[in-house]
Formats: C-alpha cells, structure tokens, sequence
C-alpha cells in the first residue's frame, strides 16, 4: 500500500511500459458484491489510450471505450474469486478494429490489470489467411490440371514399380489402379524391349541424379499405335538421394494439328489484344508511338482512347529515366523480352506521383526479321505488395516473440491427441485445433494407412516419426505439409507426450514439376526447323532425333544407337563417321564432317554436313551432345546450271539461317522460362524458410542463384553472337575518335571504380556499320579493364596508321593494354567461341566477347589478331579497309 501511494514513484516505474497497466480497487453494492471499481493508476499508455488524464478515482465503467464488452464482467470474477483470467477482446472505432490482450489478477483487495495491442498481430493473420486462400486456389487448379491433362503422369519406384498413374494412363491400358499400381513394367503390358529400356533409365537417373529424355511408340488400348514423348526426372529425399523416378509422357501423333492451331492463333493476335484481361498496349516505330491499347490499359493509366497515335513518352513523361523506360527502350533496340515482377514505377496517373507496382511482360514485335514495335503486358500489384510488406514485418516480429524455426509447432499426449499449438498457421489455429486425433486433423484419407503403419512403428521403436503427406485445409483444399514428431519419454523410457513440427512444403512439390516444362518445348521447337537435330548422352548413345530424321530416312522412330544412324550412312562413309564420332566423344571436342546419308523414299544417297558440340555443366564435365545434319548435297555436286543451282541454294540457305534466327530468338526465350521459374521458386522457398537455414543451405541456394544468372549470360551471349550476321548494316563514314570517345563515356564508372584511362589521338574516319564499330572497339577496351592485373591501374593505348595492299588503302588500330596478358600458345584459341583462358569464378563472361570481335572485323573485310605476354599486357591488332565494296555490310 505504501508503494501505491507513493503514485509518483508508482508511475515512473510503470510508464516505461509498452503495455497499459492499471491498478483498480472493487466497488461493492450493499449486499458486498462488487459491482464496478475505482481507478487508482493508470501508466501513461493507457492515459493515451482513453485520452483523460484526469481518471483517478473515476469509475472503470465510466472511460472504459469498451463499454459494450464484457471485460467488467470477467474482472468482476476474478476479484470475486481471485482466479486469474487471460483473454482477447476487440472493438471497432472509427470503422477500425482493435484487438487487445487482457490480464487480471488479484493483488491483495486490488485488482492489476494489464492489456496489449495486438491489432497489428490480427491484421497480418487475416492477410496470411487471404494469401492462403489465394495459394490454395491456385493448388486446386493444379490439381484439376492434372487430373484432366491427356499426358501421362506416373512414378515408378527404385524396383520398377508402379507407384502412381493418372488417369490417362490408366485410360491407354485398359485397367484400373488397383489392378495396375504397385506392379513393373512388363505387367502393365510393356514389350521387353520397352520395359528392359526403362528399367535402364531409371538406373542412369539413380545412379547420375539427372533426367533421362526421350521418344517412344507402343499401342493404347482404344487408340492404337501412338507416338510419344517421355521424360523421366529424380525425386530427391532430405538426404539429396534419389527415392523415386516421375514421368511425363505426351502423345505427339497429333503435333502437326497442333502447328495449325498455332498459325491460326498467330492470325488472331490482334483480336486478341483487345480482348484480353491484362493491361495490354502494342507500340510501334522508333518513336514507340501507341498503336493499340485494350480498356483495361487505360483504366489503368486514367487516360481515354485519345492517347492513340501519340508517344508513350509523352503520355507518361515521368517514365523519363526510370528503370522500366530504360527496359522499354532495350527490349526495343535489342530485342531481348523482358519479365518482371513487382516493378516498383513512381508515376502520376491520378495527378499525384506515387509508387505503383507491377507485373511486367515486354516482348519485341518482329516484322521480316526487323524489330518494329513491342508488346508490354502490365498488372498493378501495388495492394497485394504493400500488404505482402506489412505482413512480412509483423510475420518478423511473431516470429521473434516465439523463437521458433518450424512453420508449425504443437505437443500431443501419448495417444497422439493434439493438446497445444505453439505457434499456429491456421491449421491448429482457434479451440478447435486442440483435443483432436492428429490423423483426424493432418492427414488426407489417401495417405491414412502409410500414416497409421509409420505412427505404429514410431510407437513400437519409441522413435521419430517423419513423413511427407498431404493435408485437407481449413478451406477444403488439399496441400502438402512435412510432418516430424519426436517422442518425449519418461524415466521408465516410456512416451508420455509428443512434440511435433509440421512444415508446408507445397511450393517445394511445385517446383519438382517445373524443370519438366522446358524439354517439352525443346522438342516441339526442333521439329520446326529444316535441318535433322539430334542429341546424345554422354558416352554418345543417340537418343533423340527430330522428325526431319525419321521423314529421311525412315527409321522407326523408338530406333536409336549406332545401329540406326550408321547404318544409314553411305558405305564407303561408314567407318570414318564411327571413327570421327567417338574420336570426339572420347576427347571431349566438338564433332564435324561431311558424309552422305540414304533418302528412304528415292533411294538417293545425300550428302549431309554433321555437327555436335558438347554441352557441359559448370564443371566442364560433358552432360549430353546437340548435333545437326544439314543437307549440303547442292554444294558438292557440280552441274552445267551451277549458277542457278547456287543461287537456288543461297536462297534456301538464307530461309535456313532465317529459320535458324528465329529458333535461336524462340529458343533463347524458352530457355529463359524454367530459369525463370526456378529463381521465383528458390527465391520463394529461401523467403519462406528465412531465418531457419543453416550456412549449408544457404551457400547451396546462393550457387542456384549463382548458376541461373550464369545461364542468362550464356543464353544473352549466344543469342547476340547469333545475331551478328543475322540483318544488314548500311554503311556510313564513323569516325574512331567519336566512338572511342562514347565508349570512355559508357565505361566512365568502370574506368572510375579501376582507376583507368584510355590514350586515343588523331585515329582515322572509315566507311562501316556504326553500331558493329562501337560493339567492336567496346569489347576490346572492356576486356582491357576487366583483365587488368591486380593494384595496376589499366592504361589502354589505342594508335592507328594507314597501309596500302594493291589498290585498297586499310587503316590498321592497335589496342594495347598494360593488364595480365595471355600466353602465346593460347593465341590461336583466343578468338574461339567460348573459349576462356582465365577462371569463370574469378573473371565474368561468357567467352563470346573476341569471337564477336572477329566476325565484325572480317563482316567489313578487315581481320583482327592478338598478341600477348603473361602479366605484362596485350596488343590486339584490327585491319580495316577505309572504304566498303558495298554499302550494305
């Protein structure tokens, strides 16, 4: 009581209090029943909270803003009976809801009552749960997918069993689960020959943990003999090893079909654009002058249809600068799609510049092999990013408080009914996730019996339990959660309790499926282009060709190894295309060589141009061959009309190498795609286990971060040294001084960051493509920066002179530079492609760099050569001639 009344020293004490307490004393009515009570203190949050300095002595009931609650009531109670009471009461202010946490407990005649905010813990439960909703639809779509696909979905085990089959597949056997699942390949009616290959691909994935591809024919049971397309995958466990191998197989007798649909849907591209439900515009010319743009764009932007004909630019002027003009205007000049999500784009559609943010798609629109316009998808995600931010502080914020490291944590008794949940998902969240059998609460009918067998197991061995299985939610919809439980024992080493953690592991199921996308799209691109394209595995078995294959030469199209494409060749041929093969497969280098192939339907044997490369992991070791035979026959015979012929042939090769560019610009995208995709998921999967890897973990996720931007890099490279000699330049006078001049400019942070500086002076004006000069001169000088030796800062010399050769004047550049040089036996590889002297790891690139540099040089007639000494710098050499033959280089 002294301490009370000594209110001064009281409320310091308890003013530093986040939370509001409060000391009441009962009020009783005349038959000694307490009926209200009298304020006695209240710390400074809850002066604010009511806003009345001037309580004391005042009724509760009186500045209570929760007057419409029974809070009076419960403490009434316990200062009746002195039992402590705990609960959370809410109440609306100003079309607001506030969630509090009350505690009361009797001190002697008084009552301590202390109360806690937790609206913000409330808001980001409703968010969660929202965003739950929203993943679990997208869950039931994939399900409904799945069950509906016509491919084929199966799983074998490592005995060759089966352990699912979807619906399809039952269809092409003819049988039911029951009668299929759990048995092997030749009791589902596969012929030897087709059960004994599988059971070897299921042996190279154990063994090799990577998937296996491929093409096969064998009868449905309604349809006949069918065509199809496999891939078979590995199934990793916690431990990294293979547990199980899932198939794909598409049916693509049909694939054709499926090629005039695809020119039909081309023809209602701008049909489309109008009707689509994303924000869509379609810009063309330099200018990016708005040609189309659906209701949903200009809704959008608050603009109207006058927009039409102007400049984007000067509809939305404040893009000026910004990040996404600067991918609007590379997507346009380079031609490289751009995909984003949640681009932050300050703009002022409503008068006021804000934030928005937004999902972006921009692709190039290609006319005639020019790019004339582009197509930008935008959809605002600025809500669900702002809510998705405060949902992710307040989830912070939780998850300090619990101290947790599983996404859900409980205890059961003995007989595995759930008693508490420490931390709650929604799953264990309210009473009604408490006094349940776990089976009852966790499992999915489908997965109740293997749950049954491992809990009796786990009780029998008084062991841990773990499993993977599925899980009905609050909402109905099915997802997959990974269980762990660990029994708690006595000291008669009998279990008196369990603690268990549970963990969504959804995404993680999706992200298994996401890899299989990009084989399939492979192949139907392969089948587009003119030429034969093949792949082989490691040890070079051939095990798939494109349908430009079989048309030739007939073969059966499950036929692969040496006995089909040998057999075809010319036998005068045959031994030194054996020879040359495994020369190459066995030293690792690529393939080529020209050798005559039978046409099935004349009879004619043909001469063909074979190529492979090998194509290898970050470790240099070979993970399959990609070849391509293309028909030179034209070429090596010659007839009295070999000037038509050739002409003839230059077309043919031209549409080839067109064809080729847009396999390579197709390709460069479809490759993309999964990357794409498996940096969202990893990016999700690390999001969401924030806090709980351990350094291990970490590091692996940084080197999948690490080899997917490397793959951008390589698919960038190789889609720009395919593009060189792909369109024409006009040639015009470029003078070097003006370029060496922009390129210091480019590079100036670089040169600042190194410490630099390029010495140019009086270098002569030639004829040339302006934009193959910059490129030329640019990647010689940022090699020279790059490779610059360590605490030297680069100096980069560049001089030139005039030289005559019989009635043609050059001009002939040095590029020399003081960085760490080369040695002079890799001077013949130095302009390869690909080729890297120096270690990826410790020098960037994607060693296109100098062989792009060699193609302009010689695309203007002129050469370029390079000579070097190790950790004393290098002289590249460059010869052109001041005037072009032709105007279009």
């Amino acid at each position: 009581m002294e301490i009370i009344n000594n209110s001064s020293l009281f409320q310091t004490v308890f003013n530093s209090a986040p939370s509001g307490i409060a000391v009441l004393k009962p009020l009783f009515d005349d038959k000694g029943k307490v009926q209200d009570f009298s304020i006695l203190l209240l710390n400074t949050y809850l002066i604010n909270w009511i806003n009345n300095p001037d309580y004391a002595g005042k009724r509760y009931s009186e500045l209570s803003k929760m007057k419409e609650t029974d809070n009076l009531r419960k403490f009434i109670e316990t200062a009746e009976t002195g039992v402590a009471c705990n609960f959370e009461q809410s109440y609306t202010e100003d079309d607001t809801d506030y969630w509090f946490v009350f505690n009361a407990v009797k001190e002697g005649e008084l009552l301590v009552v202390t109360m806690e905010d937790i609206s913000e813990k409330k808001q980001a439960e409703t968010a969660l749960n929202s965003a739950s909703v929203d993943a679990e639809k997208q869950k039931r779509l994939y399900d409904s997918i799945i069950n509906s696909t016509p491919d084929l979905v199966y799983v074998f085990d490592l005995d060759y069993k089966f352990t699912y089959a979807n619906k399809a597949l039952l269809n092409m056997w003819g049988k039911s689960a029951e009668d299929a699942i759990g048995k092997g390949l030749r009791e589902n009616g596969y012929e030897e020959w087709h059960a004994l290959m599988h059971e070897r691909e299921i042996d190279i994935i154990v063994a090799e943990k990577r998937s296996i591809r491929g093409t096969v024919s064998f009868p449905h049971a309604e349809l006949g003999k069918r065509v199809y397309d496999y891939i078979l995958v590995p199934v990793f466990n916690e431990n990294g090893e293979v547990e199980s191998v899932a198939g794909t197989t598409r049916d693509i007798t049909e694939i054709k079909l499926a090629e005039e649909k695809l020119r039909v849907s081309e023809n209602r591209f701008r049909h489309m654009i109008s009707q689509t439900p994303a924000p869509t515009l379609v810009l063309k010319g330099d200018d990016l002058v708005i040609e189309q743009i659906n209701t949903h764009m200009l809704q959008m932007i608050g603009r109207g249809e006058e927009i039409i004909g102007m400049r984007l630019i000067d509809v939305l002027p404040e893009l000026k600068g910004q990040y996404v003009w600067q991918q609007v205007l590379k997507v346009y000049n380079e031609g490289i799609p751009f995909d984003q999500s949640e681009v932050r784009v300050p703009h002022n559609r409503t008068g006021q510049l804000r934030n928005y943010y937004y999902n972006l798609a921009y692709r190039p629109l290609i006319e005639e092999g020019e790019i004339t316009g582009m197509i930008q998808v935008a959809v605002e995600v600025t809500e669900q990013v702002m809510a998705r931010q405060k949902m992710e502080e307040s989830e912070k914020r939780f998850r300090a408080l619990v101290n947790a490291s599983s996404d859900l944590v409980y205890h059961m008794d003995a007989d595995w009914m759930i008693m508490q949940s420490l931390e709650g998902d929604g799953l264990l969240s309210g009473p009604e996730g408490r006094g349940v059998n776990w089976l009852d609460k966790f499992v999915y009918p489908g997965d109740l019996e293997k749950a049954v067998h491992l809990i009796s197991k786990s009780i029998v061995d008084k062991s841990i339990f773990e499993m993977e299985h599925r899980v009905i939610n609050l909402d109905g919809s099915v997802g997959w959660i990974f269980s762990r439980v660990v029994p708690i024992l006595d000291e008669h080493n009998k279990i008196i309790e369990w603690f268990g953690t549970a963990s969504d592991i959804t995404s993680q199921k999706e992200l298994q499926n996401v890899i299989t996308e990009s084989e399939e799209k492979f192949r139907q691109l392969a089948d587009l282009v003119p030429q034969m394209i093949w792949t082989a595995n490691p040890n070079g078995f051939v095990d798939y060709y494109n349908s430009r294959w079989y048309e030739y030469t007939g073969m059966e199209e499950d036929d692969f190894g040496d006995s089909g494409w040998i057999s075809k060749a010319h036998p005068d041929d045959a031994e030194l295309v054996s020879k040359v093969w495994y020369n190459s497969v066995y030293s690792g280098t690529s393939y080529q060589l020209e050798f005559r192939l039978r046409n099935a339907s004349t009879g004619e044997y043909r001469w063909f141009l074979s190529k492979a490369v090998p194509i290898k992991d970050k470790d240099g070791v070979i993970t399959k061959w990609f070849g391509t035979c293309t028909d030179i026959h034209e070429q090596k015979s010659i007839t009295e009309n070999l000037e038509i012929l050739v002409a003839e042939r230059t077309k043919e090769l031209q549409r080839s190498n067109d064809d080729l560019q847009q396999f390579a610009h197709v390709a460069s995208h479809d490759l993309k795609e999964p990357i794409r995709k498996i940096k969202t998921f990893v990016g999700r999967l690390e999001n969401h286990l924030e806090g709980k890897l351990d350094e291990s973990s970490s590091r692996f996720i940084d080197r999948i971060h690490v080899a997917s931007d490397r793959m951008f890099n390589m698919i960038d490279g190789v889609l720009a040294y395919s593009k060189i000699n792909a369109d024409s330049q006009t040639a015009t006078l470029v003078d070097l001084n003006e370029v060496i001049k922009n390129i210091e400019t480019d590079l100036e942070i670089t040169l600042q960051k190194a410490n630099g500086k390029i010495f140019y002076h009086n270098l002569p004006t030639i004829e040339g493509a302006a934009v193959l000069i910059y490129q030329l001169f640019y990647n010689l000088i940022n090699n020279s920066i790059k490779f610059a030796r360590e605490e030297v800062p680069p100096q980069i010399v560049i001089a030139a002179k005039e030289q005559t050769e019989g009635d043609k004047n050059f001009a002939i550049i040095t590029v020399e530079d003081n960085g760490i040089g080369f040695d002079i036996d890799q001077t013949g590889r130095i302009f390869e492609t690909f080729t890297r002297l120096n270690s990826k790891d410790r020098y960037e690139g994607t060693g296109l760099g100098l062989s792009l540099c060699k193609k302009i040089a010689e695309r203007h007639g002129g050469t370029i050569t390079a000579s070097g000494v190790l950790d004393k710098g290098a002289v590249f050499k460059i010869t052109l001639p001041f005037e072009q033959k032709e105007k279009d280089i």
